[in-house]
């Protein structure tokens, strides 16, 4: 019987967690599978991005990419380009953090990261202009504005022609409608102070 037991933990323990709703971290998932969805990040290395300047030095740390701040702004960006499409990021920062998820903007590494070549989601508690956290910087504020530092937090970005979403935990806080860039490559970024973590980056290209 003390044999049997044993035997059956293992499955008992998974059965649980399904049951719990776990999900593990940079895996899609069966129904993710059929819609089309796609990982950009495999959780433990750093295949399909690259540097795109800057003094902070990009790694995998358990299942995330992360960063320490340096003294300016520093990017990592995809190789691979895309049109519409909804994209899901998880992240957490440290207080203080000023960071972001870049979308459509230029491929070439050598090219220029900002607001004025990208629409740029906001990953900052605070912001001299406003535009916080879920905020497209120059377009339009996320609101309520939330509170994301030292706790994981899950950003939804939809780009489907110039219709531009944001959603944030669930609550979705800004629409816009805007021409100024149809395609791109996605770009994260370390700034302000502390560390930054992504993972479960998942896309799902819009016919």
């Amino acid at each position: 019987m003390k044999r049997l037991f044993c035997l059956l933990a293992p499955a008992l323990m998974l059965m649980a967690a399904s049951t719990n709703g776990y999900a593990q971290d940079n895996v899609l998932s069966d129904a993710e599978k059929e819609a089309g969805w796609n990982l950009l990040f495999d959780g433990r290395t750093l295949l399909g991005w690259n540097p795109r300047g800057g003094g902070a030095e990009w790694g995998v740390e358990d299942g995330t990419i992360t960063a320490v701040a340096g003294r300016g702004p520093s990017y990592i960006g995809t190789t691979q380009g895309f049109v519409d499409f909804h994209i899901k990021v998880d992240f957490w920062t440290d207080e203080g953090h000023n960071s972001g998820i870049f979308v459509r903007g230029p491929a070439n590494p050598g090219a220029r990261v900002s607001q004025s070549t990208f629409y740029e989601i906001n990953i900052a508690d605070t912001h001299r202009s406003g535009f916080t956290t879920g905020s497209i910087v120059d377009k339009k504020v996320f609101e309520p504005a939330p509170k994301t530092a030292g706790k994981w937090n899950t950003m939804d970005i939809t780009a489907n022609g110039r219709d531009i979403s944001v959603t944030l935990n669930g609550e979705k806080g800004l629409e816009i409608q805007d021409s100024t860039h149809y395609s791109g490559v996605v770009v994260l970024q370390v700034f302000g102070q502390g560390r930054v973590r992504f993972k479960n980056i998942k896309i799902l290209e819009i016919d």
